[in-house]
């Protein structure tokens, strides 16, 4: 997989808190990358140190090979991005704030930008403070799209959407994005709406990436694992990987990554009288991972 940036040994604080350390990451070209984590564990730090907005303490970002600091311009060209509450000024209008953006970008499509309007519906003439949340979302891609991107970042835009409209836009524009060769970074609380899209998983816990995966590969390798025993379940099944387990009488729950059928057969050997596996969504997947 051709990388397009990748981080070494990031390390972010504010005062003594301690946000992330020694933080490796890398975007595949063409892939939608999910990154997850738990309110107040340092996305958005982390987005915003992507995107040039603020410097890490320590570490290096570097794209297309080369090394970049928030300083560098260059790269910023190339990056789109849409937050989760957007900064509009409501007295423009639609056109006027796509010919504003295209003062700033070297390789704006003025062609693409005129498409992206018809394609959602977008008038040229209607304020912006006119518009709702979805619209405006719709506009924010015209804009980021338009502009170009090679890596576009998105913190949470769909928060606050009706479910068609958020189905439209994963399923259709992200996906699409993605297959023309955009790299995506998605930030989501809406850990589910990933599971249609995502190719590559990030878990951000505790000021490390817990989780640094394919989805396929996540989604193959987790396990729920329910078991039932005559007796008191023992105190421990004698397997790495257990995410987290519960005990309950006669019964036992654990979520197990990676799973294999080696740690199926060490587990029989206990001689349940009921051993039940099952997948796990996306969701259950990521509460697992951060119940620790």
């Amino acid at each position: 997989m051709s990388e397009l940036l990748k981080t070494t040994n990031l390390i972010k604080s504010f005062g003594r808190h301690l946000v992330f350390s020694n933080l490796n990451l890398k975007l595949g070209e063409g892939k939608v990358h999910g990154l997850l984590g738990l309110n107040g564990e340092g996305k958005t730090t982390l987005i915003r140190i992507l995107l040039g907005v603020i410097p890490p303490d320590a570490g290096q970002i570097q794209y297309k090979d080369n090394a970049v600091s928030y300083r560098s311009d260059a790269y910023k060209q190339e990056v789109g991005y849409i937050p989760e509450d957007p900064f509009f000024y409501g007295g423009m209008r639609v056109g006027e704030l796509l010919d504003f953006n295209a003062a700033f970008y070297r390789r704006w499509d003025a062609m693409r930008a005129a498409d992206l309007l018809k394609r959602f519906s977008l008038d040229r003439r209607a304020r912006i403070r006119t518009l709702s949340r979805g619209m405006k979302l719709r506009l924010e891609m015209a804009v980021a799209l338009a502009a170009g991107p090679a890596l576009l970042v998105l913190d949470d835009p769909t928060s606050g959407l009706d479910v068609p409209t958020r189905y439209d836009f994963l399923q259709d524009i992200i996906r699409e994005l993605a297959d023309s060769g955009t790299t995506i970074l998605f930030s989501t609380h809406l850990v589910h709406e990933l599971e249609r899209i995502v190719d590559h998983l990030f878990i951000l816990h505790r000021g490390r990436l817990i989780l640094d995966e394919g989805y396929e590969t996540v989604k193959k390798f987790t396990r729920r694992v329910r078991l039932v025993f005559e007796g008191e379940p023992p105190r421990t099944l004698g397997v790495d990987g257990v995410l987290c387990e519960t005990r309950e009488g006669q019964r036992m729950e654990a979520v197990v990554y990676p799973w294999s059928a080696d740690k199926q057969k060490k587990m029989e050997e206990f001689s349940p009288t009921l051993l039940h596996v099952e997948p796990l969504t996306l969701e259950q997947v990521f509460r697992s991972f951060v119940a620790g």
